[in-house]
């Protein structure tokens, strides 16, 4: 499946927070708890800095999936070399290499960026999420 790959705008923000709400309401791969709503999305995309980025995938002018790039913490200089990085992508293109086309994207983001290291957060028991980033780990 072909997916293309570009940084979110605020204009964005309604399919942003669509892709993420989704795997919020299934209720068993991300640590959110609660849904976001449009302007919360317009909001965090607006104050993305210069090192960070939502990038989205689209499939037939659908945006399918996100990834987020970030930096790790702020309240130190000693770990800017550092990102964060969280992947959502809706059930029905799960298993379609989205997630691969995004974090393509996304290290290559923040190795521009001068980002030496990515950090991910999995739940222990999204065994999918853990596959995946397994895989990418043995790619990179």
């Amino acid at each position: 499946m072909e997916a293309h790959i570009r940084k979110a705008t605020p204009d964005d923000a309604k399919a942003v927070a669509g892709v993420l709400n989704s795997v919020i309401h299934e209720g068993q791969y991300t640590v959110f708890t609660r849904p976001f709503t449009e302007e919360e999305e317009r909001s965090f995309i607006s104050s993305l800095g210069e090192r960070s980025a939502i990038l989205v995938a689209e499939v037939n002018h659908q945006i399918v999936g996100i990834q987020v790039v970030d930096l790790l913490v702020t309240y130190t200089d000693s770990m800017k070399h550092v990102a964060t990085m969280g992947t959502w992508i809706l059930p029905d293109f799960r298993g379609r290499k989205i997630g691969r086309f995004l974090a393509q994207e996304s290290f290559q983001f923040a190795q521009c960026k001068g980002y030496e290291k990515v950090v991910i957060q999995v739940l222990a028991s999204n065994e999918p999420a853990l596959r995946f980033y397994g895989h990418l780990l043995k790619k990179n």
